[in-house]
């Protein structure tokens, strides 16, 4: 699997959910330049994103429940 240079939350900044975007884009090739897609990136990259949600909704579901 392709390594994920990134490792803060993507959530934390648009910024960081815009950088992982943008490398998705990239990874997903394209049919104007003939680049193929990047399966292992792309798996990556998607585990990167559930990852990261996940414990978003954990830390929003704390708060939650502390209120």
């Amino acid at each position: 699997m392709a390594k994920i240079k990134n490792k803060r939350n993507i959530f934390t900044t648009p910024q960081d959910l815009k950088e992982w975007s943008m490398d998705l884009s990239e990874a997903c090739g394209s049919i104007i330049t003939n680049k193929k897609a990047n399966i292992s990136k792309i798996d990556s990259l998607v585990e990167k994103f559930v990852n990261d949600y996940n414990i978003n909704m954990e830390s929003l579901n704390a708060t939650k429940e502390e209120e």
